[in-house]
Parts: C-alpha cells; sequence; structure tokens
C-alpha cells in the first residue's frame, strides 16, 4: 500500500533545450576503481515551466532504458491536479499504468488527495486524505484507506507552528477501535533566520508510554541558503549518510525550469527549498562507524542542462515537444503553431482526468473548441513518434 503522509508529500521541452532548462541527471556509483551508470531521469516541461514528465531510466548493458515514468497535469494556477505512475512491462515492452493520484484545492490550498492504483484495466481507490487550512496555513489531515466499497478511517496528522508560522512538530495518531493511538512525531529546529536545521523522527513505545526517536536529519546552508550538506542517521540501525551540494553560484535556480518546483503549494512544508543557486552535482557519503569518519564519495548525481539522456534504439519512446495555442482561454477556435515544420497525424485533447474529450484527423492548425464544457484542457499533436503537448483554457 502507498500510503502517504503530510511529511511524505514533502518527500521538456527537448527541441527547445538551451541552458534554460534542466534537462536530466544521472546518478552513478563508484565500484572501487571507476564511476559507473546507475540511474537516469529525463524532465519535460510545458510552457510555465512545470514539470510534465519525469522518465526514470536504468542503465543495463550498457545503454539506458526506461523503467517507469511519471506524467504531472496542473490546473491554471500551475498546481499539481494529476499524477499518473507507469512502469515499463518488459513483455509487453511498453509502459502500463501503475498509480494515479488526484489533488483538489480550495481557495488555492490543497485541501485533498486520492490515490488509486491500476488493476484489472481499471483505476482502483487505495488511499486518501483530506486536509484543513486555518489562515491558509494546513493544520491537520484526515487519512482514509479504501476497504471494499468505502473508505476506512485510518489515520491523522495535526500540525504546530511556532510564531513565525513555522512547522514546530507534527503529530501522527491511529484510529484503533473507536480512538486515537499515538503513532508517530516528528520536531523540527530552525535557526535565527527562520531555516530549517534539523528534523527528529520519534515512534511510540507502548511499553515505556514516551516517545522514541529512531531518524533525524541534519542540514547545513551557506550563506544564501543553499544546501551544502544533508546528514542524514538511522539511529535504531546506528547508519548515516550525508550528501553534499555543487553549486554555480553565478546563476539563480529561478532562472531555469527544474524538476524541484512546488507542485502543490506544501511541496515544501517540512523543508526549505534546497537549492537557491543552480545545482550542479551532489555527492553521497557513508559513515564507517569504526574510523567514525566519511568514507570517500560512494555514489553522485549530476544535472545536466543542456542535453536528454539518449534511450536504447531497442526502447523507443514518444517524445514529448511544445506547441503554442492561441487565443488561451478561447470560446471557440484554437489556433495551433509549432516549433518545427511537421505533419500532423492527429489532434488530441483530454481532460484534467485524462480522459479525452475530442479528436481531430491530420494536418490542421486550427481546433475548434466550442462545445467543450468550461476548464482546462491539455492538447496533444502527434507527428509520428513524436508528441505535441500544451495546455488551454476553455472559457
Amino acid at each position: 500500500m502507498r500510503k502517504i503522509t503530510l511529511l511524505m508529500l514533502i518527500v521538456f521541452t527537448i527541441t527547445s533545450q538551451g541552458q534554460t532548462k534542466l534537462l536530466s541527471s544521472i546518478n552513478q556509483y563508484y565500484n572501487g576503481s571507476s564511476w559507473e551508470n546507475s540511474r537516469g531521469y529525463n524532465y519535460e516541461y510545458d510552457g510555465n515551466n512545470n514539470l510534465i514528465t519525469e522518465t526514470n531510466l536504468a542503465w543495463e548493458n550498457g545503454v539506458w532504458k526506461i523503467r517507469d515514468k511519471t506524467t504531472y497535469t496542473y490546473n491554471a494556477n500551475n498546481k499539481v491536479t494529476q499524477e499518473v505512475g507507469q512502469e515499463w512491462n518488459t513483455t509487453t515492452n511498453a509502459l502500463e499504468n501503475s498509480y494515479r493520484d488526484t489533488y483538489t484545492y480550495t481557495s488555492g490550498n490543497l485541501t485533498g488527495q486520492i490515490a488509486e492504483i491500476w488493476e484489472n484495466s481499471n483505476w482502483v481507490n487505495e488511499w486518501r486524505n483530506d486536509i484543513t487550512f486555518i489562515n491558509n496555513l494546513p493544520q491537520s489531515a484526515l487519512f482514509y484507506n479504501w476497504v471494499g466499497s468505502q473508505w476506512v478511517l485510518d489515520s491523522r496528522e495535526t500540525l504546530t507552528y511556532n510564531g513565525n508560522n513555522k512547522i514546530t512538530s507534527s503529530v501522527t495518531e491511529d484510529w484503533v477501535g473507536s480512538q486515537w493511538v499515538n503513532s508517530g512525531k516528528s520536531l523540527l529546529a530552525y535557526n535565527a533566520s527562520n531555516q530549517i536545521l534539523n528534523i527528529r523522527y520519534a515512534e511510540w513505545d507502548d511499553f515505556n508510554l514516551n516517545w522514541k526517536e529512531y531518524y533525524r536529519t541534519d542540514y547545513v546552508l551557506d550563506a544564501t541558503g543553499n544546501r551544502i550538506s544533508e546528514v542524514n542517521t538511522d539511529i535504531t540501525a546506528n547508519t548515516k549518510y550525508k550528501q553534499e551540494g555543487n553549486y554555480d553560484t553565478s546563476s539563480l535556480m529561478s532562472n531555469f525550469a527544474h524538476p524541484f518546483k512546488d507542485k502543490s503549494g506544501v511541496d515544501y512544508l517540512f523543508e526549505d527549498f534546497p537549492f537557491v543557486n543552480k545545482i550542479l552535482s551532489t555527492n553521497q557519503y557513508w559513515f564507517d562507524t569504526a574510523t567514525n569518519t566519511y568514507n570517500a564519495i560512494s555514489s553522485r548525481n549530476t544535472y545536466n542542462y543542456n542535453s536528454a539522456i539518449t534511450l536504447s534504439v531497442e526502447q523507443p519512446e514518444i517524445v514529448n515537444t511544445t506547441i503554442s495555442v492561441f487565443p488561451n482561454p478561447t470560446t471557440s477556435v484554437l489556433n495551433l503553431n509549432f516549433s518545427e515544420a511537421v505533419t500532423i497525424d492527429k489532434i488530441v485533447v483530454v481532460d484534467i482526468t485524462g480522459k479525452t474529450v475530442l479528436q481531430q484527423g491530420a494536418n490542421t492548425t486550427q481546433v475548434n473548441v466550442e462545445k467543450l464544457t468550461a476548464g482546462l484542457y491539455i492538447i496533444e499533436a502527434y507527428s509520428g513518434k513524436d508528441k505535441f503537448t500544451s495546455k488551454f483554457v476553455k472559457k
């Protein structure tokens, strides 16, 4: 079950690459003598620099192959409304649905999320949460599991703030029988600039009737606010590892389209945005308890702003590129303008749930959307293996 808490919630256009988009990242590990590829990610964005697809790649037999893919849909306020995960099926040699999360907002605040899984060619409810806001700050969340044919209360999370509207604690309780029972707790500490220094995690000890710390995360920031060090300590297992960031301090991350953008408005409730300046790479180190020092770099992530990862020719992937549409919003006719000379095979319009609401034949530069109800839509234009996408609002 993909159960999630509020804390865990915090947990491109290829043809227009240039130096304004973070297009890919590669994770490598050190085998003792050289660096070897392990995982990779390709990132694609819409015209508002929202991340629309994140493709997870695995290095196999000297080539990159798709492992899974996540697709995001946004509303007119650039808040994510749906997240769809797909996994690569090596038998059918295609991506297949895995999970779908749908987000709802009230007055711009995320107030609900429903998670579904793909079973027997249908979307099936898995869990949901309802978030309560007071003065535009999330105060609590109720979590439900789908059991049989109904939602069953599972747990709740309650947040506490200091005078600067910063979260100081998060307490999770399970609904057992007919009462709330302590389950987990997180404590957050800040510096004088209201930046998070550390988060401590504890679980409830039923025998001793007290909180027992089992994990903590400590941050070190530079003067600009970049996260230059993150240390994660598993107290129970007596292990820890460190991640250090390397930056181009002459460039701001906000000048680039990147996959770390806050999608829901609460992505950075429990941590500060880590990259004020342009992130170049991160290095990971494991702590050696015998020598009481960190070992040499064990793995690293490198971020690429000028190229996407090339897939194996044996595993083609539809390439997403952008299309400009006008007028936007529109009441009737939508004009299409492509970034290159292409032959269009078909035009598809889908709503925010992913349902196809309109389809049109080949070679057209206009689509009549007059009969669509008011709302946000995605238009997809197919040309061979290429797919051009854009968003528009029907008034």
